[in-house]
């Protein structure tokens, strides 16, 4: 084996919805045969965002892929190194891969695989369900987790890795949440949050809502 390279290009069309979100975040899972493939994305100005992230469930290893060329146009050119490859091939747990296992066909598998929308429900339930494996990666102060109110900014503006969180750390449903992150932009404000020992002083997303002026 050596270096492959390979367009995710059906990529493209979750890759422009979660641009227009007010989270920034691609979501999903895939399986392909005992394979069990969860796909991450995340868009904001302070991600990482050239990075395809593709946690393998059942060997717990997370693949950090660079992504190249015009993503906005369908490009989503990675590079596998054969270390990578293997760690892929380890996931689908192959009873026998022998000289007939195909890598570029199980990549096409995936890639026709991909989703071509996924609903804030469906995205915000993976987000929640996976906060262990995506807190390291896609939200800042990863050790607060506790909603406690809202904060003025001076200057800047809200930054997509802390609202974020309120979709992934409340129990919010998400057209709540959707509708505190648009009040929040406007006012230029963001949300303060608190580690878990300090619970106590959780906020409601209902109050925080209507204490915020229109």
């Amino acid at each position: 084996m050596s270096t492959i390279e390979y367009n995710f290009n059906e990529l493209k069309n979750v890759y422009m919805e979660a641009l227009h979100s007010y989270d920034k975040s691609v979501a999903f899972d895939i399986n392909i045969g005992r394979g069990r493939f969860l796909i991450l994305l995340f868009l904001s100005e302070a991600d990482d965002r050239d990075s395809l992230f593709v946690y393998l469930r059942n060997t717990n290893r997370m693949c950090k892929f660079k992504m190249y060329g015009s993503h906005k146009k369908g490009d989503f050119k990675v590079y596998i190194s054969e270390e990578e490859q293997d760690y892929m091939i380890a996931e689908l747990q192959l009873r026998e891969k022998g000289d007939e296992f195909q890598f570029e066909q199980f990549l096409n598998q995936i890639n026709h695989s991909i989703p071509q929308s996924i609903s804030i429900d469906e995205k915000v339930k993976t987000l929640r369900n996976n906060r262990n494996i995506i807190r390291a990666i896609a939200i800042d102060e990863n050790d607060k987790t506790v909603l406690i109110g809202t904060k003025k900014l001076s200057q800047g503006e809200p930054q997509d890795k802390t609202l974020r969180k309120l979709y992934m750390y409340t129990e919010g449903n998400p057209e709540t949440v959707t509708a505190l992150i648009k009040k929040l932009k406007k006012a230029n404000m963001t949300v303060a949050w608190t580690t878990e020992d300090q619970r106590y002083r959780a906020a409601d997303i209902n109050a925080m809502i209507n204490g915020i002026e229109s």
